[in-house]
């Protein structure tokens, strides 16, 4: 059952991508605002608004189950899991951003990160910047709910997802839950560039850095793909060096996608 739904609600998110009413997020909003007002500390607030959107879903599938038996874990557990897959047109933003910068529309081509330029750090290139904004980007979309879902079940995807949004609707507020959350799945996932990239060169990554909590998912993201695939940070600097930077993201984020599907249909089998 558990493979049928990955199947589908991967399959659906790749044809169809982020959108539809399991992509709208409105009803989210409005339940953090009354949250809000609440005015709870930290932590029971995030409980809340994770909390019960899950109780609802579990509520749902308690109701369909009574009319549709185990068919009505595939629909909610499909559901949930295409709900917690990421939100924009990653594929899309991506492309817009090489095109501005293949042409040298420099300033166009930063317009489309998450960071302005005030929140590069001194002596960082350019392309290191977009690196580490896609290569996040591209890992929060996909990676985690997927790692969650098999580790946990749909309602731990959609758990993930929930944390995603309560942390962009507040501004980062609750950033401490979105890194424990983002800890483990980054890990897998930079042993996966490892693997298909240069193993030699990145593995230390998996001895020192990989093992400190204070190392961000993004930070750690961008220097498993630098030296999995070579990069040489001298280069990140000039527009053809970032064009190839963030071409090589793309390329790291596809193999290792196909990768993690592959492993998945394998552990199916056994």
């Amino acid at each position: 059952m558990s493979y049928l739904i990955f199947i589908v609600a991967v399959g659906l998110f790749a044809l169809l991508g982020a959108g539809g009413p399991l992509h709208g997020d409105r009803w989210f909003y409005a339940l953090s605002r009354r949250v809000d007002a609440i005015e709870l500390d930290l932590w029971p607030s995030l409980a809340l608004r994770v909390g019960a959107p899950l109780l609802a879903g579990a509520v749902v599938l308690w109701i369909l189950k009574a009319f549709l038996g185990g068919l009505a874990e595939a629909l909610v557990g499909t559901a949930l899991l295409y709900f917690s897959l990421g939100r924009g047109d990653y594929p899309t933003e991506l492309q817009r951003f090489l095109a501005r910068a293949r042409v040298g529309d420099e300033e166009g081509a930063a317009m489309l990160l998450s960071e302005s330029d005030s929140d590069r750090s001194p002596g960082e290139a350019r392309g290191q910047r977009a690196l580490r904004d896609f290569a996040y980007r591209g890992f929060a979309r996909w990676f985690p709910p997927v790692l969650y879902f098999w580790l946990l079940g749909p309602f731990g995807a959609a758990a993930y997802r929930l944390v995603a949004l309560a942390n962009s609707d507040s501004s980062g507020r609750f950033e401490a839950a979105q890194r424990l959350l983002d800890w483990l799945p980054s890990r897998v996932l930079l042993f996966t560039f490892c693997v298909l990239g240069d193993f030699e060169r990145s593995k230390g990554l998996l001895t020192r850095e990989a093992l400190d909590s204070k190392v961000a998912a993004e930070a750690l993201l961008e220097q498993g793909i630098t030296r999995a695939w070579r990069l040489d940070e001298e280069d990140m600097d000039d527009p053809h060096g970032v064009v190839t930077t963030v071409e090589t993201a793309q390329k790291a984020m596809n193999r290792a996608t196909g990768v993690w599907v592959v492993v998945a249909s394998l552990l199916a089998l056994l």
